[in-house]
């Protein structure tokens, strides 16, 4: 009699087990069965937003369910990477995340509530080159001329960037430091204003990002003096790599953008995501449309590879932070 149970007990048992991975691989399966949110974590309208909102609409369409972006503003974009990282790891919130929020900001902000390491990098997106521009009545044509008015004049001329503390900040200190050019720091709330008062003559130069500043350049209502790379910008070649100029060889700095989920995502949801935005990058006319935004869509990457990118660049990071002293009060 014990033994007929004993066979009964086997036999549910297998049969709980073998639904219980039957259940499982369904449920791998059908990722996603709800909306995904793409947390942006900066103001709609910004340079970051436009690009967020195309992969948004071009996920959607790959994985059959709506992909939401979720504008989170604040804390030079930690208030939206803290959000996605308390949010469950099971890959419907996601960050659009840049250099000054995911690697940067946790490295000069005063008790940062976290650091690169804790979320599943996915991808990256691409780059974007950052340029310094003057107002347009500013005796100088290159950057070497640049250095040699500001070292004539020490402490007189002034330099905006859209945020304290942010990759803007960190470049102009790092070429302050390599120059001995001493120009002084005016932070803004964001491009726009920087933009404006460069325009009108208030601001002797601003360091911001290309792709807003291209209308500007090309009306001749500031002056372009270099992007602040290794190489030329992709669709600007007209504008010089501060590397060209003697004793920057070295100078690179450049946006990338990158998707991002909370520290343990199941495999498999990564892998799909993963899988399905290098779809959307291969795409010609998605690249086309990143290219006229001023962004180089990344080659594509493993999931690794672009892990090991993250862990090099807050390495880097923090060496140049400590170099130049940079924190937020």
């Amino acid at each position: 009699m014990n033994s007929r149970f004993d066979h009964l007990r086997r036999a549910l048992l297998l049969l709980a087990v073998g639904s219980g991975l039957g259940f499982s691989a369904y449920a791998q399966d059908k990722y996603p069965v709800r909306p995904i949110k793409l947390v942006i974590p900066y103001a709609p309208g910004g340079s970051l937003d436009p690009i967020g909102r195309v992969l948004a609409d071009e996920m959607a369409k790959k994985l059959g369910q709506p992909v939401v972006v979720d504008n989170v503003p604040g804390a030079n974009g930690m208030l939206g990477a803290s959000k996605v990282l308390s949010s469950s790891a099971d890959g419907y919130t996601l960050l659009l995340g840049i250099t000054s929020n995911v690697t940067l900001a946790p490295l000069v902000t005063p008790n940062a509530k976290y650091k690169s390491s804790d979320f599943d990098a996915l991808n990256m997106v691409g780059t974007s080159g950052l340029v310094l521009v003057t107002r347009p009545d500013l005796p100088v044509k290159s950057l070497s001329d640049l250095i040699k008015l500001a070292k004539g004049k020490p402490g007189t001329l002034s330099y905006g960037v859209p945020g304290a503390g942010s990759l803007y900040h960190l470049a102009m200190e790092i070429f302050n430091l390599k120059t001995g050019a001493n120009i002084t720091l005016i932070p803004y709330k964001g491009a726009g204003q920087a933009s404006v008062d460069v325009i009108g003559g208030q601001l002797d130069m601003a360091l911001l990002g290309l792709p807003a500043m291209l209308g500007f350049i090309e009306s001749n209502k500031m002056k372009a003096l270099a992007v602040m790379s290794k190489s030329r910008d992709i669709g600007n070649k007209n504008i010089p790599a501060a590397s060209e100029t003697p004793g920057l060889m070295d100078l690179d700095y450049s946006i990338w953008t990158g998707v991002f989920a909370p520290k343990g995502t199941p495999v498999h949801i990564k892998t799909k995501l993963h899988s399905t935005i290098n779809q959307i990058l291969a795409n010609p006319s998605i690249a086309a449309q990143y290219e006229k935004m001023g962004v180089e869509v990344a080659k594509p990457q493993s999931m690794e590879a672009f892990s090991k990118f993250i862990e090099n660049d807050t390495a880097k990071l923090q060496r140049e932070v400590k170099a130049t002293n940079l924190k937020l009060e």
